[in-house]
């Protein structure tokens, strides 16, 4: 199996260890691979073979045996022609992925210094840093989740998933709540454009000030 079959596949653990053990270069990482499928070490073995995809490596498993290359010639020949397929959908579902991808991995990099950190301070810092810390790799593992869920939801329906829905009470602002609610928002969504990695804060900041403006127009 080649990483980007591993990648396009359910992304067996020990498939994907073997894998990165044949092909990765970081030793450290191999051994912490070594202690089995846990959520962090599934995480960080996608995202490294997907950096070895990315750089064109397509060595396959060691234990993989090729086929003779008579029977591929013979299973080629067997095929049934089949019409040419229409792309279009898959390149819009590519214009999708490739943002939340690139997302994807600023959110790991930054995850993967803060655990090197972390490591310092829990002989060196003080408990509030250790805290902190902690709390800002827990908030960057949930967008990773949110993150990955806004993926598969895209590969599966070819579009992002419906914003949710607006929060609750804002019908019964008063009009200078309104506009002050709408200033606020307005600057908010203004930020939240430049981090992919809060895609879903984005949608609902936008729903909300879509509901905002919307009753400030019928006053």
């Amino acid at each position: 199996m080649t990483v980007q079959a591993w990648l396009d596949s359910e992304r067996n653990y020990e498939v994907g260890r073997q894998l990165y053990e044949q092909l990765g270069d970081n030793a450290r990482l191999k051994q912490v691979l070594g202690h089995g499928p846990s959520t962090y070490n599934q995480e960080a073995l996608a995202w490294e073979l997907g950096k070895l995809a990315k750089a064109g490596v397509t060595a396959a498993v060691a234990l993989a045996v090729p086929l003779p290359a008579v029977l591929v010639e013979s299973a080629t020949e067997s095929l049934p022609s089949e019409p040419a397929k229409d792309f279009r959908a898959d390149i819009a579902r590519g214009a999708l992925l490739i943002p939340l991808g690139q997302a994807r991995r600023l959110l790991y990099d930054e995850r993967t210094q803060l655990h090197a950190q972390l490591e310092v301070l829990a002989e060196h810092g003080s408990q509030e840093d250790v805290r902190l810390l902690a709390v800002r790799i827990m908030a960057l593992s949930r967008e990773l989740n949110a993150n990955w869920k806004t993926d598969a939801y895209v590969r599966e329906h070819g579009q992002l998933p419906p914003p949710p829905a607006a929060a609750p009470g804002l019908d019964t602002l008063s009009p200078v709540e309104l506009v002050k609610k709408r200033n606020s928002l307005r600057s908010q969504v203004s930020k939240l454009k430049k981090r992919p990695d809060r895609a879903a804060d984005l949608a609902q900041a936008q729903t909300d000030l879509g509901v905002v403006e919307a009753l400030l127009r019928d006053e």
